[in-house]
């Protein structure tokens, strides 16, 4: 009988030696700033405690639980293309169709020719009949972008298209030499017998189109 509880005393007494040295706290550290710690009463793992202001990122920089997503918070459009689809001029070519100055004189001698016409399209094609020409050769030449915009900038402007709506004749022409000015807005015509006028509409458009001549058909 005393063996027994000698026997007994022993095994309780290494049970609680080698549960001791069993159940004993551990703590391990987690790769992204969490401990872990175990009960040892229960053997199971208790509370996990994060660390909220590093996530461990792949160069080692903290980055405060915000993530990048590269997009742009200012709002700029980085392709610089304009919403409002007018371009930058200010210059509205859809309504413009043609704009026409004829000059004639006469009368005109035999085997001589005494008319010519400038003419610019909306398909920025330039037409030039040159005044003396015999047999009224045409010529046909596409003008450049920039060019365009400035030529129809100032054959639909307003003060012009006004003058052009005034009654014939504008001025007290001459009988022997004539010019009239024709202006087609959205299939609108607008034209005026414009010779020898002065007013400021008439001589900018009328030197706008020699410009054009100048330039592309010298």
């Amino acid at each position: 009988m005393k063996l027994r509880r000698i026997s007994l005393l022993l095994t309780l007494t290494c049970a609680a030696a080698c549960g001791d040295d069993k159940g004993g706290d551990t703590e391990a550290t987690t790769g992204i700033g969490s401990t872990t710690t175990t009960d040892p009463t229960t053997g199971t793992g208790s509370t996990t405690t994060t660390d909220p202001t590093t996530t461990g990122t792949a160069d080692g920089s903290a980055s405060d639980g915000q993530t990048d997503t590269g997009t742009d918070l200012t709002g700029t459009d980085p392709t610089g293309t304009d919403p409002t689809g007018t371009g930058t001029t200010g210059v509205d070519t859809s309504q413009f169709e043609r704009f026409t100055v004829r000059d004639a004189a006469g009368p005109c001698p035999p085997n001589a020719d005494c008319d010519g016409f400038i003419e610019l399209l909306g398909t920025r094609v330039l037409r030039v009949e040159k005044f003396g020409e015999l047999d009224n050769p045409v010529t046909e030449v596409e003008i450049d972008e920039d060019d365009f915009l400035a030529a129809v900038a100032v054959f639909t402007a307003p003060e012009l298209v006004n003058t052009l709506d005034g009654p014939d004749p504008l001025c007290n022409p001459p009988s022997d030499v004539f010019e009239s000015m024709e202006l087609v807005l959205d299939g609108a015509l607008h034209d005026a017998m414009t010779t020898a006028c002065d007013l400021p509409p008439l001589v900018a458009a009328r030197e706008m189109a020699d410009a054009l001549v100048m330039e592309y058909v010298p």
